[in-house]
């Protein structure tokens, strides 16, 4: 089987996530917006569940475990991308509302960012369930979406620890996206790592590359686009429900789509000679 200590690195993106999101979400539950809630509680799972996978496919006693959180995934997924969708929904009510000045300053490098975030999801998960017979590409295609997820969190620990990402004050807001691009570049690093060693099984890293190189264009050169300025207002004029539920609509039916692309072809029946 494939990547057989995976599940480690996966449960290091795990605590990355705890450390880089415990001042603004898990220390303060109790007064997060519903969107971090939506968001932060179904990514968490997700990643837990993407380390458990990996572990129980390494053992025929664990393969039925593994089966079962596999079709678990499927039911999670569209709650994975609604959840996403909610904070793009925060961001959009954040920016009308003019509520935070690094919203406002960011405001469209992040829903670029997420947005493109959500494409990578679908077209990775739809090509793990496609692929799901094909242990390297499955495995590859599942392992992406904790690393997709990677630099939020772990940019957030450089604005904390790391000079120069340090932010001691407003003067320093600017190095908040800095760190996003910083911790982008380290997953491609990653990424290479991988192509390095298995560079004929790599192809869904690969594809997550080329996504994460579109975030980083995204993120750093169109922040400024009239048209995310635009879309924004319109997303913070939409009724929440609505952009959440698009999300899961969405999320569905990618698990939907890639369930029945992964199906074995119907072999046809053979109809058999009548005796003489």
């Amino acid at each position: 089987m494939p990547y057989p200590k995976a599940h480690y690195y996966v449960l290091f993106v795990v605590a990355v996530i705890a450390a880089g999101f415990w001042p603004s979400y898990f220390s303060v539950l109790a007064t997060s917006p519903w969107q971090f809630h939506a968001h932060g509680v179904i990514a968490s799972l997700w990643v837990v569940m993407v380390a458990g996978q990996s572990w129980t496919a390494h053992s025929k006693s664990r393969l039925e475990l593994h089966r079962s959180i596999g079709k678990a995934s499927l039911f999670l997924f569209p709650f994975l991308i609604a959840g996403l969708f909610a904070i793009i929904d925060r961001t959009g009510k954040g920016y009308v509302a003019n509520d935070d000045p690094v919203r406002m300053m960011f405001g469209g490098s992040f829903l670029m960012g997420m947005a493109i975030a959500a494409v990578a999801y679908v077209a990775v998960f739809y090509n793990a369930l496609k692929w799901r017979r094909k242990v390297w590409i499955h495995s590859g295609y599942m392992l992406t979406t904790p690393l997709i997820l990677f630099e939020s969190p772990f940019g957030r620990l450089l604005n904390r620890f790391v000079e120069p990402f340090i932010i001691r004050g407003p003067a320093d807001f600017g190095r908040i996206l800095t760190a996003i691009l910083w911790s982008m570049v380290l997953e491609l690093i990653v990424v290479a790592v991988l192509w390095l060693r298995y560079p004929e099984k790599a192809t869904p890293f690969l594809v997550a590359a080329g996504f994460i190189i579109a975030q980083m264009i995204g993120m750093a050169l169109l922040n400024d686009l009239s048209v995310l300025k635009t879309l924004l207002t319109v997303i913070g004029q939409t009724p929440s429900a609505v952009v959440w539920l698009t999300g899961f609509g969405i999320g569905a039916l990618t698990s939907w789509r890639g369930w029945q692309a992964g199906k074995r072809p119907a072999v046809p029946m053979v109809a058999q000679p009548k005796p003489a």
